[in-house]
């Protein structure tokens, strides 16, 4: 066996040697590598292996399977996302959009969003709501959308229906927007909040 100093030299510095004498007692404690199997001592034959058919050869199956799970998901979380902001009423233009999720108190599928246009002269701020997966509420009832303070809602912008699937809805705000500090979406009497900013 070779001593440590013939294969390094004298020439470190101690960080060094340290270092390298700490790898060179785990390889002479690991021993000798296994020896090389019989099939692996000839070379192979030229020409290509024979495979069996398969129709992505490449990529293993469970992969192929959570690839195409995934491409999937990931179209239909655009083209919702498209389907909710898409398709504005014409002669609207917003200047921002203000995305909303569902809190605790809605179903999951709930999703919204406010298109804010320009504020007119008289001091309006245009608005229309995207709205869906909030459930058909009763005859008599309705939702509303609030702009809030610390969580509160201050300022009604209207109230509104829905009727299943997407529901889009013009809306003003006669208020100073910079005076709140986000939205929310209640039932008719502010019992539940649904949908948040």
């Amino acid at each position: 066996m070779t001593d440590f100093h013939d294969l390094v030299g004298d020439d470190l510095t101690p960080e060094e040697e340290a270092r390298l004498r700490r790898v060179h007692e785990l390889l002479v404690a690991a021993g000798p590598p296994p020896e090389l199997p019989p099939e692996l001592e000839e070379l192979p034959a030229r020409g290509r292996p024979k495979r069996s058919w398969t129709p992505f050869p490449l990529v293993p199956p469970r992969r192929l399977v959570v690839g195409v799970a995934v491409g999937f998901a990931c179209l239909a979380v655009a083209f919702g996302v498209g389907v909710l902001v898409g398709n504005k009423g014409e002669g609207f233009q917003a200047l921002r959009t203000v995305p909303m999720h569902a809190t605790a108190g809605a179903p999951a599928a709930a999703i919204a969003s406010i298109e804010v246009a320009d504020q007119d002269t008289a001091g309006n701020w245009p608005l229309e709501l995207y709205v869906s997966g909030l459930p058909k509420q009763a005859p008599a009832a309705h939702y509303e959308l609030w702009l809030t303070r610390n969580g509160k809602p201050v300022a009604l912008c209207g109230p509104f229906r829905v009727h299943g699937g997407k529901t889009v809805v013009r809306m003003n705000a006669p208020y100073a927007l910079k005076k709140f500090d986000g939205w929310i979406v209640t039932t008719d009497d502010q019992a539940r909040v649904l949908l948040t900013t």
